[in-house]
């Protein structure tokens, strides 16, 4: 009753705010951390940061910051969009002065990549694109990769809760034409993709295991993402390396 007065009073975009004010924690799925806990997956962002040399991160799909915050921790500026008005609120009180580096957004990914394309200011050559907006009625994935690529043709991008083929990592299936799997991308072969999974099965991962998948449209990154070795390319199935490997 005293949280729907307040919800009344403050609106759904203040309400983040106040939450973090009596409840600054944030609230942890699983073991918790970056990349929902998943130690290979940090040494599959951690390879491609040394290889492919970013100048900039975007990330769709802020949540609680969690990730946000550790991307941050490259020294890159990491440019981060919510949709939902209170984790928005809520996020933006908790990493408030912690670093002048992360650029936190309101609205929808797409209207959000699209403002970032035209925002001269963000001329970045190499971005890398951590995408996790997706979720239930609402799946913008195919819109950000059209936009992505059709403006940043050396981007690199990791779709989280993808499906790896032949394995038992965990995806996102929100009914027929809404499961993020290989079918979701056939529609997007005009952008001539080049599709790589994680090395590791699922038994060699950490935390709550979910799939991703890792795009990219440049030949020449396509033959670094292809000498990575916590990387796979789409047509092969994945080995099993340790995570201490």
């Amino acid at each position: 009753m005293i949280r729907k007065f307040i919800r009344g009073l403050l609106g759904d975009e203040n309400i983040g705010t106040w939450e973090f004010f009596i409840r600054p924690k944030i609230i942890r799925w699983g073991p918790g951390g970056p990349f929902n806990g998943q130690a290979f997956r940090r040494r599959i962002y951690d390879d491609l940061l040394k290889e492919i040399g970013f100048d900039a991160i975007v990330e769709t799909g802020t949540f609680q910051g969690i990730t946000t915050e550790f991307f941050a921790s490259s020294g890159l500026p990491v440019y981060s969009v919510e949709i939902n008005p209170r984790f928005y609120q809520h996020t933006s009180a908790r990493l408030a002065g912690k670093s002048n580096q992360i650029h936190l957004y309101q609205g929808d990914s797409p209207g959000f990549l699209k403002d970032l394309a035209n925002n001269k200011a963000f001329s970045k050559t190499k971005p890398f694109f951590y995408l996790d907006a997706h979720w239930r009625e609402r799946l913008p994935l195919a819109e950000e990769l059209e936009i992505i690529f059709g403006k940043w043709h050396q981007a690199v991008v990791m779709v989280d809760d993808f499906q790896v083929p032949g394995t038992d990592y965990a995806y996102d299936d929100f009914g027929p034409g809404k499961a993020l799997n290989t079918s979701y991308l056939e529609p997007l072969s005009h952008l001539r993709l080049f599709r790589f999974y994680p090395s590791a099965p699922p038994s060699s991962e950490t935390g709550i295991k979910r799939g991703c998948i890792v795009l990219c449209q440049d030949e020449n990154l396509a033959a670094i993402l292809k000498s990575i070795k916590t990387l796979t390319p789409g047509d092969l199935q994945p080995s099993a390396p340790s995570i201490a490997s």
